[in-house]
């Protein structure tokens, strides 16, 4: 017996029973059905200030309801943008170290801060398991690989990072398993002795030294030894890069006074267009960390940044130029600030907007932070103050995550190209297969732009009812050249790696387990530091047969 069901647009899972009776005895069998839309989950964070009167953000993606999230925030202080890039980073669809950690390290941050609901134990839980992850990255040295445990050493940023994170959460009470916050230790003395090329190989121990000066290591002489390569290999340009910030940091620990004022102050707080940044340094993250450390150790000049400098600090995320790691950094620096500023609460409100002009309540109150759901049927989301604000004034935020209803129908290319095939035994393009044949799926990725993207994540969405040949892809570290490591999902395969101007190539197979008619969602790329350059192929139709 065959039976045919045609999905609708209602996401999630359809339960489907099936009761068979006859002669008085009756058979019952329950089956369900998921459905999903070909495109990934997104979550879309718009953030800004206003000092007076009303402000509107219109809401102009259309997502499905289901598993849909649309959230508005005001707060009378900068913390307030914590909450969207806590969700950001909550619902972040990709788990390397580095992701992982700035996710934990974020509710770690906000695990003190009532107006986030975030319980402790909730929070231990949580990073208990990024502790448990992050120890089965970590390999005999010490150091943290990025997907796996790494072989080989180098100046590595995740390790330092990771242990930033490890050491924060022992000072919070949150104390990570013993031996691992050991091994990274003593994996950071070792690192910070290696020599640096680039400048960005300098910044890297520079963090390191700061975090173990934290930790109570004496680091006067990896200090002396990073300053004389960097005087004489990047001379005028690292003092006024957060190179500085982090010796800076160390040497104020070190009771060194003198040098690390001298140090903090040649820092200047702009938009960056003149420094050298990467994956794991961009405007954003550097200024935060800056922020951050001037709140620790140099409270006096945290004090004195004024509004229109701690606004430019905030421009990447009212512009949505963060990442996982910038956004982390930015919840420290958007906390630090805001406990050093007094602050008069204001009465603030939200409401929405109606496509007939109508403008329903949502909240108001003086409150630090308030935060309510809108609905679907908002066009534009309004925050008022009931007066004119001082200094940066009120801070707003709409919050909206789920999956587009609109598939796109032409390819996209924003610094990336990437292509699929569908392929038979022939290398012929294939529309129409049979239950349970294998067909090729040829991915090819490029960059456009005149450098390789690094940190680029490739999700091939499955076509419904198609699973991947398991023998044609093996999850894990990978061994396809240019792809660092491969995550096979129940709907997707996943690649992560770099794309340069030469085209990457992936192989692989699929096959059906269902027959029917599907869609073929399109594949897209990503790079997962720099959010803006991404592309995306078109989709299609298969079908399945006997």
């Amino acid at each position: 017996m065959k039976l045919r069901f045609r999905v609708n647009d209602m996401l999630g899972s359809g339960e489907i029973k099936f009761v068979a009776r006859r002669n008085g005895i009756e058979t019952r069998r329950r089956a369900t059905l998921s459905v999903r839309p070909p495109v990934p989950y997104a979550t879309d964070v718009r953030s800004g200030n206003f000092k007076k009167g009303h402000v509107d953000v219109q809401i102009t993606r259309a997502i499905y309801s289901e598993f849909a999230k649309r959230e508005a925030a005001v707060a009378a202080v900068p913390l307030g943008l914590a909450h969207g890039l806590y969700m950001f980073l909550k619902d972040f669809p990709h788990g390397c170290s580095e992701q992982i950690t700035s996710g934990a390290f974020c509710r770690l941050l906000l695990s003190d801060e009532a107006d986030f609901g975030l319980s402790r134990a909730e929070v231990n839980t949580q990073l208990e398991k990024t502790f448990a992850t992050l120890r089965r990255r970590q390999n005999d040295q010490g150091a943290f690989g990025y997907w796996a445990p790494e072989t080989n050493e180098k100046i590595s940023f995740n390790s330092v990072y990771v242990m930033d994170f490890l050491s924060t959460a022992k000072t919070a009470g949150f104390a990570p398993p013993a031996d691992m916050f050991a091994s990274g230790l003593r994996y950071l003395q070792k690192m910070v002795t290696l020599e640096p090329s680039t400048l960005a190989d300098a910044r890297t121990i520079a963090y390191g030294i700061y975090v173990l000066t934290r930790e109570g290591v004496v680091t006067t002489n990896y200090i002396l030894n990073l300053r004389d390569y960097l005087d004489e290999h990047q001379t005028d340009i690292w003092q006024n890069d957060v190179t500085g910030v982090y010796l800076a940091g160390a040497l104020k620990l070190l009771h060194k006074d003198e040098d690390a004022d001298d140090l903090i102050g040649a820092y200047k707080i702009d938009k960056g267009s003149g420094r050298d940044y990467d994956d794991f340094c961009q405007p954003l993250g550097a200024n935060a960390q800056y922020v951050a450390i001037l709140a620790r150790a140099f409270p006096d000049r945290l004090k004195k940044i004024s509004a229109a400098q701690f606004e430019q600090i905030l421009q990447p995320i009212g512009r949505g130029e963060f990442n996982t790691l910038s956004a982390a950094y930015a919840v420290s620096a958007l906390k630090s600030y805001s406990h050093a500023i007094a602050q008069t609460l204001p009465v603030l409100s939200i409401a929405e907007i109606h496509r007939d002009k109508r403008e329903v309540a949502l909240t108001s109150g003086a409150k630090l932070l308030q935060r309510t759901a809108f609905s679907k049927d908002a066009i534009a989301v309004r925050f008022k103050s009931a007066g004119a604000l001082s200094g940066p004034g009120a801070f707003s935020q709409v919050v909206e995550a789920g999956f587009d209803r609109h598939v796109p129908t032409k390819p996209v290319t924003a610094g990336l190209e990437v292509h699929r095939e569908l392929l038979d035994k022939n290398n012929q393009p294939v529309t129409q297969t049979k239950l349970g044949e294998p067909i090729h799926v040829r991915l090819q990725a490029r960059s456009v732009k005149d450098e390789s993207v690094t940190n680029v994540a490739i999700i091939d969405l499955l076509p419904g009812g198609f699973e991947v040949v398991g023998a044609s892809l093996q999850p894990g570290v990978s061994t396809i050249s240019g792809v660092d490591y491969v995550d096979v999902r129940e709907d997707r395969a996943v690649f992560y790696g770099t794309v340069s101007g030469s085209v990457l190539e992936i192989n692989y197979q699929i096959k059906s387990s269902n027959r029917g008619e599907f869609t073929v969602p399109p594949v897209f790329a990503e790079s997962m530091y720099e959010r803006a350059i991404k592309g995306c192929g078109v989709g299609g139709k298969i079908t399945v047969t006997e």
